[in-house]
């Protein structure tokens, strides 16, 4: 009777959304214990005037910053393994102090800042900066390994250098694309892979996500924007400019929407880029609310830290607050993608949307509380 009174309301809910056009289309897994509660697709996956491609619960979203959470994984497992330290300053990473030789600005903020606070956002760093857009931005090379014999010119220093000029270092819980974009060299640093087969070797492979990776062959696929006229319009805001953007009248499928992680990390960033599905979303949910079915994976306590706040509604990676009702935790994507957290119920809710693949992209917080909220009472969770 739950499965149907669940079945009965998400139906309903997400029939209005797009009927409303909020979204053109929406995936919904929730689990229970690891075991499949419901699972559904609506709307479209493309949907113009000329293609409709049906929502399946197969499609895969460009799941936006929902990547950080893999990337968190990512470090979490290394940290397991003993071979970082999350507690260990940017600067006395080698990698990373490579990476900032020659960058006054870029030092002495690494001086400041460890593994830990780029996962809570408590590092200071600006919330975002346009790194293509940036007065030395240029496209890196595809596939980039960290150069450990000259960081001092490297283009991504430069350009933070150059962000650091205008937006200091702050204070305080700040969450910034930024931090993970760190991260994602750290990880690069550290294991001595590009980022895209380190997520592989470390997350993906080992827990069976055989549907979430940057830089996907086959789809099929959530389409999202068309063209990236959220982003153009932020640039603008600080009087920067760029002339590389997608076609306005096209939208964007099988390639990440974010500008940061497509134009300057050719598809493949800490902060962003990763293509996922609903069944695999849960599964990585599935390591944080029974990490001793994984054991020696993730070390319990960093298992816990994850999901505890550390001020300011953050965890390692995790957030929590009014999003995540009744004690949960989770993360969103810019994309319209949400993962719902719940470690006493062992509940994992997986709500993904292609909610800029309209004509007018709206925030759709209250669809993701709603359906949360439906599935959390239907169970009795309290």
């Amino acid at each position: 009777m739950k499965e149907e009174k669940i079945a009965a309301s998400i139906d309903k809910i997400a029939q209005r959304a797009i009927a409303s056009r909020l979204t053109a289309g929406m995936a919904v897994r929730a689990e229970l214990g690891g075991s499949m509660l419901f699972e559904g697709a609506y709307g479209n996956a493309f949907d113009t005037a000329t293609r409709r491609d049906p929502m399946t619960a197969s499609t895969k979203f460009d799941i936006a910053s929902l990547t950080k959470l893999f990337t968190t994984t990512s470090a979490l497992r290394l940290a397991t393994l003993g071979e970082i330290d999350i507690d260990m300053k940017l600067c006395d990473i080698e990698a990373m102090s490579r990476l900032a030789l020659g960058f006054p600005l870029a030092e002495k903020a690494f001086a400041s800042i460890t593994t830990r606070m780029l996962m809570t956002h408590s590092s200071g760093l600006h919330y975002w900066y346009p790194f293509y857009a940036a007065r030395n931005a240029r496209p890196l090379p595809a596939a980039r390994v960290l150069d450990r014999s000259a960081a001092s010119g490297d283009l991504f220093a430069s350009v933070l250098e150059e962000m650091l000029e205008q937006f200091p270092l702050g204070s305080g819980t700040v969450y910034s694309d930024i931090n993970y974009m760190l991260l994602g060299k750290i990880i690069e640093g550290i294991s001595g892979l590009p980022l895209e087969k380190a997520l592989c070797v470390l997350v993906s492979r080992p827990l069976d996500l055989a549907d979430t990776g940057y830089r996907p062959g086959r789809g099929p696929f959530a389409a999202t924007e068309f063209g990236n006229g959220i982003e153009e319009k932020m640039v603008a805001d600080l009087g920067l400019s760029y002339s590389g953007w997608r076609p306005a009248d096209l939208a964007i499928e099988g390639e990440p929407d974010d500008g940061n992680c497509h134009y300057f990390f050719h598809d493949v960033a800490g902060h962003a880029g990763v293509f996922s599905t609903i069944q695999d979303a849960c599964a990585l949910g599935r390591l944080y609310l029974a990490p001793e079915a994984r054991a020696g994976f993730i070390a319990p306590e960093l298992a816990a830290e994850a999901r505890t706040d550390h001020g300011g509604g953050r965890g390692l990676g995790f957030q929590l607050g009014e999003l995540y009702p009744r004690g949960g935790f989770g993360h969103t994507g810019f994309t319209g993608t949400y993962l719902y957290l719940h470690k006493a119920s062992g509940l994992a809710l997986a709500i993904f949307a292609n909610r800029l693949h309209v004509e007018e992209p709206r925030n759709i917080n209250e669809l993701r509380r709603e359906i949360a909220n439906t599935v959390i009472e239907a169970l009795g969770i309290s």
